[in-house]
């Protein structure tokens, strides 16, 4: 049973050498699109990835955003590079094997799936995870600016704080790092961190 497969498989990358590109597309896609998932994705609650790739071509500058630069809209995401590697091989299989598809047929097909499905991905990039990412990233670019207190912070307690980003003025309710430590309004303190929408701030000695 196993010599048979295997003779299988033999006979059928022996067909066409396009059979060989589309298997290892499909290898290739799933491989990355596991990667990025766990490592620009899940990965981020592990660690800090951080994966921004500029290539040029003739044609001009080609952005590969992921999602620690969602920010940058106008680029390709790599969720949108790995659904078309991926669809490229799994559209070209299934034509192959399902349909009998010679080689132009085959490759036509697997480019057009292969383009809708990284359409698709950039298009859910670009409207479903960019945003909320966006806002993220945003957040920690206001690590160690310094606020002025608005609302004062009791000791243990929620006050405000208010600052100037990118030329507009920004709030957010703040507590202090330090426990048992108020701190009155108008005093200028640092962002330390945020967290869930909580600045978390140090008074500047």
């Amino acid at each position: 049973m196993i010599f048979l497969t295997a003779d299988l498989f033999g006979e059928f990358f022996r067909e066409s050498a396009l059979n060989i590109v589309f298997a290892a597309s499909l290898f290739i896609g799933v491989v990355y699109a596991v990667f990025v998932l766990f490592f620009h994705g899940i990965g981020d609650v592990l660690g800090d990835f951080h994966f921004d790739i500029d290539t040029h071509s003739a044609l001009g500058e080609l952005h590969l955003i992921d999602a620690h630069g969602a920010h940058e809209a106008t680029g390709v995401s790599t969720l949108a590079i790995a659904g078309f590697i991926s669809s490229f091989g799994a559209f070209g299989l299934i034509a192959v094997t399902l349909f009998s598809a010679g080689d132009i047929a085959s490759l036509f097909t697997a480019l057009v799936g292969g383009v809708i499905i990284g359409f698709a991905g950039q298009v859910f990039f670009l409207y479903v995870l960019s945003p909320t990412i966006s806002s993220e990233v945003r957040q920690t670019k206001l690590i160690g600016m310094v606020a002025e207190i608005t609302t004062p912070i009791p000791a243990n307690g929620v006050g405000q704080i208010a600052f100037v980003a990118e030329g507009s003025r920004m709030t957010y309710s703040a507590r202090a790092t330090e426990e048992n430590l108020a701190l009155e309004r108008g005093t200028p303190v640092r962002i330390e961190r945020i967290v869930g929408g909580m600045a978390y701030v140090a008074s500047i000695d």
